[in-house]
């Protein structure tokens, strides 16, 4: 009786525990972090379909602040942080409150070929007892690479914008209104638009096929294709199987979302409440176009389905699908995740929409008992699993395969990282690890030169003091190294930089004994008497900051006499990757130093503006008015008394920050957009090491001269410079190199006219490194045999001062390092396996 009763013990204390124990769930959990967007963006927690991905990674999401404005936030997926990159008021100069206001961001966010971000805002909700009028929305775009976001235009008046793609090659923007859906044809140049014809479906979106087409769905379910080239717009059923496709029968909503696929010409749609997945053919000829039925992507009650379809670089189709949670596992909805792969032709439900940090967002009573408003998006399952309720809006997969989705209420950025592709190892061992690695090495160094502010803010403190009192600021004794040629009259610079242009003649001895000189080293000096030189000039009083890196051993004795030193920290004078064969390429210390000496001269204008002063500053001789506009300046103003109002104050650390983060967005947009034509350049080049002959790199800029085949490089390279505006240069090009030999031209923006009447002379074949040119004849030419985009924007500089009518600070010497060492270390990782 006694092993009786406690047997029974024991049982009663294991149903006990069993009743406690949470419920498992019936189906799977797609597991994802959570972050809350921008609080002060949005006022009802709410957002819609506004949602991607910058070329560099950033996330951008869209925002509504009902009766206010709007908002365009961008989220770094590295730091996790936001911040406002569009605030359409400010940006479109409006004041407007109510109904009148633009309330919301509502487009799909758009990615141009240059990485510009389009959208477009629209009207909210009239309010009881407002009787404002909405006068139109405006398309609006943001440029990551300078941070400008530009107003191009109200599409059409009293309609809000739904819908905004661009076609930058032809300089379009194809434009959707709302509340009447009309098709407008813009122009990004003049920013005059007009209407195409057709009457598309609520909430249409354009696709631009690889052929260049736009194409839409009409009201009455048709696709309209516009053809840029002949401008002409036609308008075609779709046909799935041997069926015109019409409407869905029932009273869901029966408006579409589709994306294109990676092949550019199959759209995959599906509907808001019907869950049938259709494969489009937009390259479809004839008087209709194919589709096929593709089946259903979820079984469940009451599906619903918003701006979420999209396609993954594994090329399947991802979508969210809401369904009625009708398990007996909570209540409420379900939000699944589906897959569909093309290749097998088979659906995957994954699995129910779970959150890993339920703590993202502060869901408790406030001191009142009241939960926080608009936080009833989410619920509980009876596992204490929380997950979304009531609506997602938007889904993207990212280049690296992550998904990112957004809910409502509070309103939220969700990211998923179980589809994301499998990482390579960065090393030399696989197909483009060497350049990898070197872009690894740059953010790092962008890293390090950010967590030094302190110390660039404090001399920049010290030496704009020297500066206004008459100091000059110079680079003296050392002038053949790429640091002071880097500094020294570049676009974004300050004009009266060097000892040999004073911006006042006849300077006293007192200011005198204030100038200021830079020294950079990035490899072992080769002047003896350096050290005998600046203590001279220290006589004089001149302040001597140093650059470089500071465990060379032949730089010791320079360090020691230097006021100031700046290291390069990641890297000494060696090679930056490693090799199968123990050799090392890839050099870093002038890429280092210019990220100091660019982070100083943001730091030394900033405390420049702090006291009451703007400097002059170069504009890029790449515009047509360059010169005229530096000549202004040069030996004649150092601060600038011309602008119409006094540039405000600017915090410590705010331009560096930016600076650093720009070069940040080049180096991961270059590494995402240009290893292609990277790899088709080391192709070239190696087929001529093959043949045995070496590759002319005909450089040109302010440092190339210092390191283009000083180094490894040397194997299979011959570094030529030339300057078509430098005649002995030109002289001596087109004496030392041979007819229709292979050339990678290592360049700044397009191409002059000059330099491609030599290269077409002597009928080279031409890899071209370079950027975008806006001028006429200095664009890209056709018939490259390569061509690798250093991706800055037209004008170089990339750092914007509110109030100044120039862009500052250039990120164009350091990419010309950066995609000459991604060619560089590739070429050489394949000439160790050899």
């Amino acid at each position: 009786m006694k092993r009786l009763r406690i047997l029974s013990v024991l049982i009663l204390a294991a149903c006990s525990l069993f009743a406690q124990a949470p419920a498992r769930a019936p189906f799977q959990y797609v597991w994802g972090t959570a972050y809350h967007v921008l609080p002060g963006t949005h006022n009802n927690e709410s957002g819609y379909f506004s949602l991607c991905e910058g070329l560099d990674g950033t996330i951008y999401i869209g925002t509504a602040k009902y009766n206010e404005n709007a908002y365009l936030v961008a989220f770094d997926p590295w730091k996790e942080t936001q911040r406002v990159v569009i605030d359409t008021n400010r940006v479109c100069g409006l004041t407007a409150k109510g109904y009148a206001a633009q309330s919301k961001i509502h487009t799909r966010n758009f990615v141009g070929q240059s990485g510009k971000i389009y959208v477009g805002s629209k009207q909210g909700y009239r309010s009881e007892g407002d009787t404002s009028e909405y006068p139109g929305g405006y398309v609006m775009s943001y440029d990551p690479r300078t941070g400008v976001a530009e107003n191009l235009g109200m599409p059409y008046p009293t309609q809000g914008v739904i819908d905004v793609v661009a076609n930058e090659k032809r300089k379009l923007l194809y434009v959707v209104t709302c509340e009447d859906q009309h098709w407008m044809l813009g122009d990004i140049e003049t920013r005059k638009y007009r209407e195409l014809g057709p009457i598309l479906m609520p909430y249409a979106t354009t696709l631009i096929d690889r052929e260049g087409r736009a194409h839409a769905i009409t009201r009455d379910f048709q696709i309209a294709t516009h053809d840029p080239v002949s401008d002409t717009v036609i308008v075609r059923d779709i046909v799935v199987g041997r069926k015109k496709f019409a409407r869905p029968g029932g009273t869901g909503y029966a408006i579409g979302c589709w994306a294109l696929a990676p092949d550019g010409k199959t759209a995959y749609m599906t509907m808001i409440s019907y869950p049938d997945l259709y494969a489009i053919d937009l390259s479809s000829k004839g008087k209709f176009v194919k589709a096929i039925n593709c089946g259903k992507m979820i079984d469940g009650k009451n599906p619903d389905s918003r701006g979420s379809l999209c396609i993954h670089p594994d090329g399947k189709v991802y979508a969210l699908w809401r369904v009625d949670n009708t398990t007996g596992f909570g209540s409420g909805y379900l939000h699944h995740l589906v897959r569909y792969d093309p290749k097998k032709r088979k659906m995957e439900d994954l699995g129910v929409i779970a959150v890993k940090n339920p703590d993202f967002f502060n869901f408790k009573p406030g001191p009142d008992g009241k939960v926080p408003p608009w936080s009833h998006g989410y619920h509980t399952l009876p596992d204490g699993t929380l997950t979304p309720l009531y609506v997602h809006m938007a889904m993207i997969a990212t280049y690296d395969g992550t998904l990112y989705a957004t809910f409502l209420a509070p309103f939220t950025l969700f990211r998923i990282d179980d589809y994301k592709l499998p990482q390579k190892p960065i090393g030399i061992s696989e197909p483009t690890g060497s350049a990898r690695a070197y872009f690894r090495f740059v953010l790092d160094a962008c890293d390090a030169v950010e967590s030094n502010l302190a110390e660039i803010e404090r001399q920049a403190e010290i030496v704009a003091d020297r500066h206004i009192n008459g100091g000059l600021i110079g680079f003296a004794p050392v002038t053949y190294q790429g640091f002071q040629d880097e500094l020294w009259g570049r676009s974004g610079g300050m004009v009266n930089s060097g000892f040999d242009r004073p911006f006042k003649q006849n300077r006293t001895p007192e200011e005198k004994a204030l100038d200021v000189s830079l020294l950079g080293w990035q490899t072992k000096p080769i002047v003896k008497n350096e050290p005998d030189q600046i203590k001279q000039l220290r006589t004089g009083g001149m302040y001597f900051i140093g650059f470089g890196p500071k465990s060379l051993p032949e730089l010791a004795d320079r360090v020691q006499l230097c006021d100031a030193w700046f290291d390069t920290y990641v890297c000494s004078d060696t090679g930056i990757v490693h090799f199968t064969d123990s050799n090392v390429g890839g050099r870093g210390t002038h890429l280092v130093n210019a990220l100091n000496g660019w982070a100083f001269t943001a730091e030394l204008v900033s405390a420049l503006t702090r006291r009451g002063k703007m400097p002059t500053m170069w504009k890029s001789y790449a515009y047509e008015d360059g010169p005229a506009y530096g000549e202004k300046y040069l030996f004649k103003k150092q601060f600038h008394d011309d602008l119409a109002a006094p540039i405000a104050p600017i915090q410590k650390g705010e331009l560096a920050r930016q600076f650093l983060d720009r070069i940040r967005y080049h180096v991961r947009a270059f590494e995402r957009t240009q290893m292609p034509a990277v790899e088709k350049a080391v192709d070239l080049i190696c087929a001529e090491m093959k043949k045995g002959r070496k590759t002319i790199v005909a450089s040109m800029g302010h440092m190339p001269w210092t390191y283009v085949g000083k180094y490894e490089d040397a194997k299979w390279c011959i570094p030529l410079d030339l300057h078509s505006n430098i005649p002995n240069q030109v002289e001596n090009y087109i004496k030392k190199t041979p007819d229709r030999a292979l050339v990678l031209r290592l360049g700044y923006c397009g191409m002059d006219p000059e330099t491609r009447e030599i290269f077409e002379k002597k009928k080279q074949r031409v890899i071209l490194i370079s950027a975008e040119n806006e001028r006429k004849g200095w664009d890209v030419p056709q018939n490259l045999y390569g061509f690798i985009d250093m991706i800055y924007a037209f004008g170089d500089a990339c750092v914007t001062i509110e109030g100044y009518p120039i862009r500052i600070l250039p990120p164009s010497g350091i990419m010309q390092i950066v995609a000459y060492e991604a060619v560089n270390t590739e070429v050489l990782s394949r000439l160790a396996v050899k």
